[in-house]
């Protein structure tokens, strides 16, 4: 029976970067992205035409990659059938992981409950410190772009407010992800942007060896395949919008700048991890 392995995270906090690492360091695993991303099911487009014909032999499904939106649609209507269709192809095929990431608003909690509680799985948390990713999650509304574009230069306005609203749903979230998966009573790990995958690409595997330790085996790979680019170079999340002296001040006023620079909590049986 395939293992499945979800990343449980929020937009701009590196699930591409760690979904990458698994692809090149994972053996016999289909690793995907955003599998319930509303504007298409990442990571099909990369799978083979065998792998995607069995996909549609298993209970009728027709996988257009030419209509991805619909498809998208479809995939998040009853996420519990695709992913037994995902399942019994990557058995079919002598997989032991299928790994994807499931990221806020992407599905109603019920349908993350049903997988939970329907497959053979483990989970893994990752967090981002909360003002970075939240002016990432602007600068890339705005230019409309999500990966390998330099969004150093663009600095947009944000309000405390904007920010707060953001976080506090953020928070929410991964608050609501814990009690389901503790619920569950699944392997949960811990993975932090800024502590283990903003890192020179070797370390940052070497992070994900140690977190997945006991769950899947990760063989190094040549770290080149993982381009050295950061999309923001400015360290200063307050140099890198407009008025950033205004908004680190009413955050300092509010007493709110640890928040700020801190990532959201999340936990399992034995406490926060």
């Amino acid at each position: 029976m395939v293992h499945h392995l979800i990343l449980l995270s929020s937009g701009r906090s590196g699930t591409h970067l760690h979904q990458t690492m698994m692809q090149h360091g994972l053996e016999k695993a289909v690793v995907l992205g955003e599998l319930f991303n509303p504007s298409s099911p990442f990571g099909l487009e990369a799978q083979t035409p065998e792998f995607i014909g069995m996909l549609e032999e298993e209970r009728g499904i027709e996988v257009d990659l030419g209509k991805a939106r619909a498809l998208a649609n479809f995939v998040r209507e009853d996420p519990v059938v695709f992913l037994n269709a995902l399942s019994a192809v990557c058995d079919r095929l002598g997989y032991d992981y299928l790994c994807y990431s499931i990221l806020a608003k992407q599905l109603a909690g019920r349908s993350i409950e049903d997988i939970l509680f329907k497959f053979d799985c483990s989970c893994s948390f990752l967090t981002r410190e909360r003002l970075a990713r939240y002016i990432s999650l602007v600068k890339a509304r705005q230019l409309g772009a999500w990966k390998r574009v330099d969004t150093t230069s663009l600095k947009p306005e944000i309000t405390v407010k904007g920010f707060l609203e953001d976080a506090r749903a953020t928070d929410d979230w991964f608050q609501f992800l814990s009690e389901r998966v503790l619920t569950a009573g699944l392997n949960v790990r811990h993975l932090s942007y800024g502590a283990d995958l903003n890192q020179p690409a070797q370390t940052a595997f070497y992070s994900l060896q140690r977190t997945y330790q006991g769950i899947c085996a990760l063989t190094a790979f040549d770290f080149s395949l993982i381009p050295d680019f950061k999309q923001e170079r400015e360290a200063d999340p307050f140099r890198s919008i407009a008025k950033g002296d205004l908004i680190r001040d009413a955050l300092q006023q509010a007493c709110l700048l640890d928040y700020a620079f801190a990532e959201p909590e999340v936990f399992s049986a034995d406490g926060y991890v």
